[in-house]
């Protein structure tokens, strides 16, 4: 089997990410800010730090698609502006998902390539006073806020294996959110006929942020909820 970096780097290219815009911030970036910095976040230690860009280390992803919008021809142009329903109906209409599978602790997770915009070496986050646990911080990535969210909290997950070592950073709507992985397993092509999904009742970790299970021949891979988790994050 290949390694998932090996695959992407002669098989798959990602979408590729948004411009980062130097005049604005979206309306989901703004709120976030407002709700965990405060009103005047621009002034604050916390929000100057956030306007410098990092310079990270990228792993995957980026350049043009290899297809009408997304990998193989996968049409992603209209995913990003679905909300939670009409997203995780799409997911379970389409006859192949492409997950890209990672560890969070020494459990498998993966999430649908589709939204995914980049894979990324893990970077320091600016902490946030007000955040709840499950909020590493944020960073700004390439002119975007980009809450980090620590899924070992968030999943109640233990970490065993050693830290996170990479972002996986996703995109709905107008915002981005980097998720925080111990390691990158491998890339599947997951037909339907593969794919369970509403198993609330049948898993143990965080059942609202898991959308389905995969029945790969290897054991069964939980897929994140990713429309969810952006709830998560904003909503907390």
């Amino acid at each position: 089997m290949k390694s998932l970096e090996s695959y992407f780097a002669n098989d798959v290219v990602l979408p590729e990410a948004p411009v980062a815009r130097d005049d604005a911030l979206t309306g989901s970036e703004r709120a976030f800010l407002e709700k965990y910095v405060g009103a005047g976040w621009e002034d604050s230690q916390t929000g100057r730090a956030i306007v410098r860009p990092v310079e990270p280390s990228r792993v995957m992803g980026g350049g043009a698609a290899a297809g009408p919008g997304g990998p193989d021809g996968q049409d992603v142009t209209d995913v990003h502006g679905l909300d939670g329903a009409e997203l995780e109906s799409r997911l379970m209409a389409e006859a192949e998902l492409r997950l890209v599978s990672f560890y969070v602790g020494d459990q498998l997770f993966a999430a649908p390539i589709m939204l995914v915009q980049e894979v990324l070496r893990a970077v320091a986050p600016t902490k946030l006073p007000a955040a709840p646990d499950f909020l590493a911080g944020v960073t700004n990535l390439r002119g975007r806020v980009t809450p980090l969210v620590n899924l070992a909290v968030l999943l109640d997950v233990d970490k065993t294996g050693g830290q996170d070592g990479f972002l996986i950073v996703c995109r709905l709507r107008d915002m981005q959110i980097g998720l925080m992985v111990r390691s990158l397993d491998t890339m599947y092509k997951a037909p339907q006929s593969d794919m369970e999904w509403n198993i609330e009742s049948q898993i143990g970790v965080s059942a609202d942020l898991v959308s389905g299970l995969y029945k790969a021949q290897d054991g069964l891979v939980k897929i994140l909820s990713v429309s969810r988790l952006f709830q998560k994050v904003l909503k907390s």
